[in-house]
C-alpha cells in the first residue's frame, strides 16, 4: 500500500513537472513572438519613413529641375531690317555683297561704301530709241568705294522707290577715284501703267545689307517735258558698263 502511494505521488509530480514545462515553453514561444512582431513591425516603420524620405528627396529634385529649366520664353521673329523684303535674284545680290564684306573682314582689307558725298549721280541719256535712261555713278573721292546692288530711286511724292528688275545682278561693283558705274531706268513708251512725267528723281545708294545709306541726292533729267515714269518703270542693278545695265 504504502508502494501504491508513493508510486501516486511520483506520477502527480511528473504531471506538474510535464505541465510546467509546457508552460514554460508557451511563456518562452510568445516572447519570442512578440519579439518578432515587435522588430516587424519596427522594420516596416524604418522602410515607410526611408520610403517618405526617398520620395520628399526626389519630389524637391524634380521641383529643382522644373523651377531651373522651366519654358524658354519666345524672343519673337526677328524685324526686316531693309526695306521690306528681298526676294529672287535681290536675296542672291544681298548674300554676295554681305559674303564680300566678310571676306574682306577677314583678310584685313578696308573697304568703304560709296555715298553721295563721294559719288555723283547723274542721268545719262543712250542715244537709242529705247524707252530707258541711266543713272550714271561716278567717283569723285581720291579711294576705292564699293557700289552695292541697286540704286533706290524715288521722286517727289513717290509712296516707295522704284522697283528693280533688269541688268545683270552683281553684289558689289568697286569704283575706283574717276571710275563710273551704271544703272539703267526703263521709262514708259505711252500713256499706260499711270504715267506721270517726273523733271528730278531723287537717288540714294545702298550698303552691304542693301539698305539706304542715309543720304539721297537729287537729279535733273534732261531738258524736255521730264520723263515718263509709271507702274512699269524698272531700276536695274549697278554694272560696269552701260551694255550690261541695259540687258
Amino acid at each position: 500500500m504504502n508502494t501504491a502511494r508513493r508510486a501516486a505521488r511520483t506520477a502527480r509530480s511528473a504531471g506538474l513537472v510535464a505541465v510546467a514545462a509546457v508552460a514554460a515553453f508557451s511563456l518562452t514561444a510568445c516572447q519570442d513572438g512578440g519579439g518578432k512582431d515587435d522588430a516587424g513591425s519596427a522594420s516596416s516603420v524604418g522602410n515607410s519613413k526611408d520610403a517618405g524620405a526617398e520620395d520628399a528627396k526626389a519630389a524637391a529634385s524634380d521641383a529643382r529641375d522644373s523651377g531651373s529649366t522651366g519654358s524658354t520664353g519666345s524672343t519673337g521673329s526677328t524685324g526686316s531690317t531693309g526695306s521690306g523684303s528681298t526676294g529672287g535674284s535681290g536675296g542672291s545680290a544681298a548674300k554676295g555683297a554681305e559674303d564680300t564684306q566678310n571676306e574682306a573682314a577677314a583678310s584685313g582689307a578696308k573697304r568703304t561704301t560709296c555715298d553721295v558725298g563721294t559719288v555723283t549721280v547723274r542721268l545719262q541719256e543712250t542715244g537709242g530709241s529705247a524707252p530707258v535712261i541711266l543713272l550714271k555713278a561716278t567717283n569723285g573721292g581720291s579711294t576705292r568705294c564699293d557700289l552695292y546692288g541697286y540704286p533706290f530711286v524715288g521722286y517727289p511724292d513717290a509712296q516707295s522707290p522704284i522697283a528693280v528688275g533688269g541688268g545683270k545682278p552683281q553684289s558689289v561693283v568697286s569704283l575706283e577715284p574717276g571710275k563710273s558705274a551704271y544703272a539703267s531706268l526703263s521709262l514708259e513708251d505711252g500713256d499706260g501703267g499711270n504715267m506721270h512725267r517726273e523733271k528730278e528723281l531723287t537717288v540714294e545708294l545702298a550698303n552691304a545689307k542693301l539698305q539706304g545709306t542715309g543720304s539721297t541726292a537729287t537729279v535733273s533729267a534732261p531738258a524736255g517735258a521730264g520723263l515718263a515714269i509709271s507702274d512699269n518703270s524698272r531700276v536695274s542693278y549697278w554694272n560696269s558698263t552701260m551694255e550690261q545695265a541695259m540687258q
